[in-house]
């Protein structure tokens, strides 16, 4: 993402521009996801990630350096999991069914949200008019919506991928056995496979072979819903 970003305009200023939507983008996404998981955990008993202090906006206490690095600069990354203590849920299976989905259901909203946002401000913001500076304030909200959707969709759907540490595989985990292969390996080497999965996208859509990166499908899906709701603010995309 950030090479697609210094590939796009030699312009500095145009360029630092884009750099702060993306990073205000990011952050707003990350944070939102984190703090839903801990607010959630605290309103079915748990005060875990309360006394962690994670149920903060400062976004210090979310980040992870690994998937933050991987989402800046791949465009798939993930934050450091909110502490969670499942044996103070009053409900344990209901508590981890809503905690587990909190992260991406925000997510969900968000990117609802802006999207709304660019359909209802594209006009404004795609306008020329004005002076240098104003061009450059439009420049960076419209950008900062455009990355906010993506990040936020992308997101969601990253997460809801059944591979450990991510919230789609404590969803799955739910409906497992204990002892079930497929948790005691993911738990061993999720990790790893997420990585994998992720350089692997990267090669194949390197060498023209995108339809087998489903990174790039996701990509590619949110990328479509940007351009349908600019058409139908009037804007040619």
């Amino acid at each position: 993402m950030i090479f697609s970003i210094l590939r796009a305009t030699d312009n500095l200023s145009e360029m630092l521009v884009l750099l702060l939507a993306v990073v205000l983008a990011a952050l707003i996404a990350i944070i939102f996801h984190e703090v839903a998981h801990g607010y959630v955990a605290l309103k079915f008993g748990d005060d875990t990630a309360k006394l962690a202090g994670r149920l903060t906006l400062n976004p210090v206490a979310h980040f992870d350096l690994l998937g933050l690095g991987l989402l800046l600069l791949v465009g798939f990354g993930w934050a450091r999991p909110v502490p969670i203590n499942p044996n103070n849920f009053r409900n344990y299976r209901k508590g981890m069914i809503w905690v587990s989905a909190a992260g991406v259901v925000t997510n969900i909203i968000l990117g609802g949200i802006f999207l709304l946002l660019l359909y209802l401000l594209a006009p404004i913001l795609t306008s020329t008019a004005g002076t240098s500076a104003v061009y450059l304030f439009k420049q960076l909200v419209f950008n900062f919506i455009l990355y906010a959707i993506l990040i936020n969709f992308i997101l969601a759907f990253f997460n809801m991928l059944p591979i450990y540490p991510l919230d789609g595989f404590r969803l799955l985990s739910m409906y497992l056995k204990p002892g079930n292969r497929y948790a005691v390996f993911m738990y061993k080497y999720g990790l790893h496979v997420l990585i994998g999965l992720i350089i692997l996208g990267r090669i194949f859509s390197s060498f023209g072979l995108q339809f087998l990166d489903i990174f790039q499908h996701i990509f590619n899906l949110i990328y479509k819903l940007i351009i349908i709701t600019l058409n139908a603010a009037g804007i040619g995309a």
